[in-house]
């Protein structure tokens, strides 16, 4: 099991998914996470499901999910990937009834038709989507105006910022604390001060 004792313990799995040993890094951390808070690794999903998702969504998800989900299924990463089954297209949610969801801004709406949840935050609300012809990753903030942000280009940096900030639980002899402010320093070299801020606080 991974343990930070110092800001050079913390790995960076990969620079892209599909590097090399990018699954040796990912599969370590992903443990390490499993067996800190005495979780069962999931199980690894199946093309076949991956593409009754699509044909459902009508949509394709992007590549590097596609492979994550066949290597590492719904893992934990410090954050809430959803269900196959909870995935979709966020416009949806409050479809039936409008008056009840988000007074979306002008920005918003030219973003809203093309973004499907696949991760939720925390289990506060908020949740990570993507771009369904750009693929890139964007936030849903239900708190602040615009609730929609791009955060990153691709899931390949959204699951790099999840897997570097998770192991902040995995102090040894460091405190919690000073890990927390390592894996913070190192996402924001990586996608930016700005989106670290949005996205953790």
């Amino acid at each position: 099991m991974l343990e930070i004792n110092k800001k050079e313990d913390i790995i960076i799995p990969f620079d892209k998914i599909g590097d090399a040993n990018w699954e040796i890094k990912t599969e370590l951390i992903i443990h390490s996470i499993a067996e800190n808070w005495n979780d069962e690794l999931k199980e690894p999903i199946s093309i076949d499901e991956i593409q009754k998702l699509e044909n459902r969504l009508k949509t394709t998800l992007p590549d590097s999910l596609k492979t994550f989900y066949q290597k590492f299924g719904l893992a934990n990463i410090g954050e809430q990937l959803q269900d196959l089954n909870e995935i979709g297209w966020i416009k949806n949610i409050w479809a039936k009834n409008p008056e009840y969801g988000p007074d979306f801004t002008e920005v918003d709406n030219m973003h809203l038709p093309f973004l499907v949840s696949f991760s939720d935050y925390l289990g506060n609300g908020n949740m990570f989507c993507f771009h369904s012809d750009t693929k890139e990753i964007f936030y849903y903030d239900h708190d602040n105006k615009p609730y929609l942000t791009k955060m990153v280009d691709t899931f390949d940096d959204y699951l790099k910022g999840c897997l570097i900030f998770a192991q902040s639980d995995l102090f040894g002899e460091a405190e919690q604390e000073d890990v927390e402010e390592w894996t913070e320093e190192i996402v924001s070299e990586i996608i930016g001060e700005e989106t670290v801020k949005k996205w953790r606080y």
